[in-house]
């Protein structure tokens, strides 16, 4: 009984003490999902180059999305899924998002009358 709580006990403090690298990786899974639809375009959403619209990430240029504001568009494109950025225990805050994020990057944009 000793003896195994004795190496029950190192094993813990060798866990306790050790350094761990880990390694920041962001995955893209591309998938062939082309999604389609309508909504009121609004600059106050857009940020960097893209804009957030009907929960994607749209790439959108800053001055095209002053052009488009307040108008109805159809936004038509293929998503790509960013993978979520976890914290683990004890780590300081990286840079990423906590949630899966979809971007649509080369969207095809026509205005709606």
């Amino acid at each position: 009984m000793k003896l195994s709580l004795t190496i029950l006990f190192l094993l813990f403090a060798i866990s306790c003490f050790s350094q761990t690298n880990y390694t920041l990786k962001t995955t893209l899974y591309k998938t062939s999902d082309i999604v389609s639809f309508i909504t009121k375009l609004d600059i106050t959403n857009a940020t960097k180059g893209r804009i957030y619209l009907n929960g994607y990430v749209v790439k959108i240029e800053y001055e095209q999305a002053k052009k488009l504001h307040g108008k109805k568009i159809r936004v038509t494109g293929k998503v790509t899924t960013v993978k979520a950025v976890k914290k683990l225990p004890g780590e300081e805050i990286r840079q990423g998002r906590e949630k899966n994020t979809q971007y649509i990057e080369s969207p095809k944009i026509e205005i709606i009358k």
